[in-house]
This record gives C-alpha cells, sequence and structure tokens, in this order.
C-alpha cells in the first residue's frame, strides 16, 4: 500500500512538474495571469510617444498596442526599453513585446521572432538647415549621432563612418545635431517626417535624395512565444476592417500592405 501511495505520488509531482513548464512557456498564459501586456519601447515619434495634452503614451503603434491588449481581455502597459538591449530585456521575461517601428532585419531574427510585417521604412540623414552636407560620402566623413542598436547604427556602421556618437534614441540623436554637437543623425524616415522641421527641431531637414535601404517594421516576440498567432490575426484583421489605414494616415505611416493582406 505504502508503495502504490509513493508511486501515485510521484506521478502527481511529475503531472505537477510537466505543467508548471507548459505553463511556464506560454505568453499567453502568464500575461492573462498577469492581467497585463507589457510593451517595450521608446519615444518615437509618430509610433510611440507622450500626447501633451494627455501626458499619456499615443502613437501608432501605441495605438495598436492597447487594441491587442484588449482583445486579449488585459491592461496595457508600456515601459521604456533602452533599445541595444531589446533583445536581453524580451528574453528576459521583463516585457511581452517590442512595439515601437522595430526594423525586422535578419540578424536580429535569429535571436527573436517576428510578427507579420506591418509597416515599411527606411534611414535617412538629418541635418542642419543651413548644412552643405548633400552625398553619402560627406556624411560618412562627418560627425554622425545614432541610435545604438538601431538600424541607423547598422547602415552607416556599414558606410564605413568612424566618428559616430551612440546615443540612446533617436530623438537624442536628432537633438545632439540641434545643439551642435554632430553634423548628421541618421533616423527611421518614419519619425523623420512626423519631426523634422517642427518645435525642437526646427532647424533641421532632411537630406534631399539619400535614403539607406529599404526595411520592413514588425513587433518582436520571444522565440516560439504562442503571442505570435494571435498577434499576426489581430493585424491582419485590422488591416482588413480600416482601422490600420485610418491610423496610418493619422499617423503618416507607410503600410506594408502585401504582408497584411497575404
Amino acid at each position: 500500500m505504502k508503495k502504490l501511495i509513493k508511486v501515485l505520488a510521484l506521478a502527481l509531482a511529475m503531472m505537477l512538474s510537466v505543467m508548471a513548464i507548459g505553463c511556464g512557456d506560454s505568453d499567453l498564459d502568464r500575461v492573462k495571469e498577469n492581467g497585463k501586456l507589457v510593451v517595450g519601447i521608446t519615444i518615437y515619434e509618430p509610433m510611440d510617444y507622450i500626447d501633451p495634452e494627455t501626458n499619456d503614451w499615443t502613437g501608432f503603434d501605441a495605438e495598436l498596442a492597447r487594441a491587442f491588449a484588449q482583445q486579449l481581455g488585459v491592461s496595457c502597459q508600456f515601459v521604456i526599453i533602452t533599445w541595444s538591449q531589446k533583445v536581453i530585456e524580451l528574453n528576459s521575461k521583463q516585457i511581452d513585446l517590442v512595439w515601437n517601428g522595430m526594423t525586422a532585419s535578419t540578424e536580429l531574427g535569429k535571436q527573436i521572432d517576428f510578427s507579420v510585417s506591418y509597416a515599411k521604412n527606411a534611414q535617412v540623414a538629418v541635418v542642419k538647415t543651413d548644412s552643405s552636407i548633400t552625398t553619402k560620402e560627406q556624411i560618412k566623413n562627418a560627425r554622425v549621432a545614432v541610435e545604438n542598436g538601431s538600424a541607423g547604427d547598422t547602415v552607416i556602421t556599414a558606410e564605413g563612418a568612424s566618428n559616430v556618437a551612440r546615443v540612446t534614441a533617436q530623438v537624442d540623436a536628432l537633438t545632439e545635431v540641434a545643439a551642435g554637437n554632430s553634423d548628421v543623425a541618421i533616423v527611421d524616415i518614419t519619425m523623420a517626417q512626423s519631426v523634422v522641421g517642427k518645435g525642437s527641431y526646427s532647424g533641421l531637414k532632411i537630406v534631399s535624395g539619400v535614403s539607406y535601404g529599404d526595411e520592413i517594421f514588425a513587433v518582436g516576440l520571444r522565440k516560439g512565444s504562442d503571442l505570435k498567432a494571435k498577434l499576426d490575426a489581430f493585424l491582419k484583421a485590422k488591416y482588413a476592417d480600416g482601422t490600420m489605414t485610418t491610423l496610418a494616415e493619422k499617423y503618416q505611416v507607410c503600410l506594408n500592405t502585401d504582408a497584411l493582406g497575404a
């Protein structure tokens, strides 16, 4: 009898262990259990930024992230992350998603999974309005500011630039140029078109005719995350019902319609 009890106890322990492991591997279960979806972002207008009137997060990505969280039946918590540490933050489960106009590069895809791509992007050069810089060769030899670990960092490094200031966020790269500490900032065209020539960046301009490659944006997830299927379906549904198109017009974002409509 005692032997049977021990066997049953061992079997129960093993079953509970398997169940615990299974629950621990499910991002969807953990998000629902926590009652919140934790989204890693940076200050990146027009994707994620603070609305000066409401003092709350807004933007193309922010609105979609909230809607996705609502669909899951949880709240949405935005957390500012250090961009160069996004993979560490994601894989350590400090955040559930990276949803911040993130370039879905082949290299990054070796470390994390991506949602279906929802937008297109490219890197552009931003200088002061009185700057004489007009070519990639001049940019390469100038003082360049980029967000550390960003697509802008990748392209300007590939160009062979040697005098590169790597800062925490893309807005910091623009500020470096506005302050005269750098000659050029390499940033996403999505951001540049939204803020350059306005407010603190009224003295800046985008260098005409200069861009670096075509990119696609996607949401970042942990490898094998079971949130991916839900997220992909959500993004395609929001494109199909016109929600994403309306947001794209509002925030001047170029949608990746080929991927969303597939």
